[in-house]
């Protein structure tokens, strides 16, 4: 009986299983954004840093790529990385990284709105660079507006404390699909 289930199963989901068609217009590079992560910080509650009124730049890349904004159905996270500017720095101490993208002048911004994220489950040292695993939202209505917020929330390991102050640059990318 499991045979014959697992027999027809395969079929239907090799029949689901679809490949993205969809056409990357351009990439949407967001470079160079700084903070400083302090020192001392502590606790099981998320740290947020908070970059409100950030310029997007979607407008101007399609109409120099010569597009139309209509036309992009997508745009959605490709990379990002989170690297200490001084690289002797040590991010050992985070737990989860994540990083959202939401209205500018929003009060908050939900889980839906994230774009990156990093968990570490273990107790690995991770040095100075963190690279950053894209989320599947898509953040058109955000990003194809002339401005948008970026929330950065930091987990701590479970009694760690950030030993320095460590001044962070954040670069992204994003890609636009039709």
């Amino acid at each position: 009986m499991r045979k014959i289930f697992l027999f027809i199963l395969l079929p239907l989901l090799l029949a689901t299983c679809k490949r993205d068609d969809r056409e990357r217009l351009f990439e949407i590079l967001v470079p160079n954004i700084t903070f400083e992560i302090p020192a001392g910080l502590s606790g099981g509650l998320p740290r947020v840093f908070e970059l409100d009124n950030l310029s997007s730049s979607v407008i101007a890349l399609a109409k120099n790529a010569g597009i139309d904004t209509a036309t992009i159905v997508e745009i959605r996270p490709r990379a990002a990385t989170l690297q200490a500017i001084q690289g002797n720095a040590d991010y050992s101490f985070l737990r989860e990284v994540v990083i959202r993208v939401c209205r500018s002048q929003s009060n908050v911004c939900y889980a839906t709105d994230e774009a990156f994220n990093i968990v570490y489950y273990d107790e690995r040292r991770i040095g100075s660079r963190i690279n950053l695993n894209p989320s599947l939202p898509n953040l058109r209505r955000t990003l194809i507006r002339e401005r948008y917020k970026l929330e950065i929330l930091f987990y701590l390991k479970q009694g760690a404390v950030s030993p320095t102050a460590i001044p962070t640059r954040l670069d992204m990318i994003f890609e636009a699909v039709k």
